[in-house]
């Protein structure tokens, strides 16, 4: 069983990259991101977790849209749910 803290702090740190990867996405629609300081802080926290999966994804299913952020959101959510059971001890 892991401890309290550690749970709080490991969950905490994955809301924080999925509404990282959520505002990233919404800007990239209206705004240039890595333009300026606060858009580059942003691109140098989600990208090493989209490139990745973007790579895998272009060729396994080359599609015109980039459906990374989805699959790093629905990976993130797994992760969340088994760190939930670990820590009160359940399954899924």
């Amino acid at each position: 069983m892991i401890s309290s803290t550690i749970f709080q702090f490991a969950n905490g740190l994955l809301t924080l990259i999925t509404i990282a990867i959520i505002v990233r996405a919404f800007l990239s629609w209206v705004y240039p991101v890595g333009k300026d300081p606060w858009t580059k802080i942003l691109l140098d926290v989600t990208e090493p977790l989209l490139a990745p999966i973007r790579s895998v994804m272009l060729r396994i299913l080359p599609l015109p849209i980039d459906l990374s952020p989805i699959v790093v959101i629905l990976l993130i959510q797994l992760l969340q749910r088994m760190l939930v059971s670990a820590y009160y001890g359940g399954g899924f």
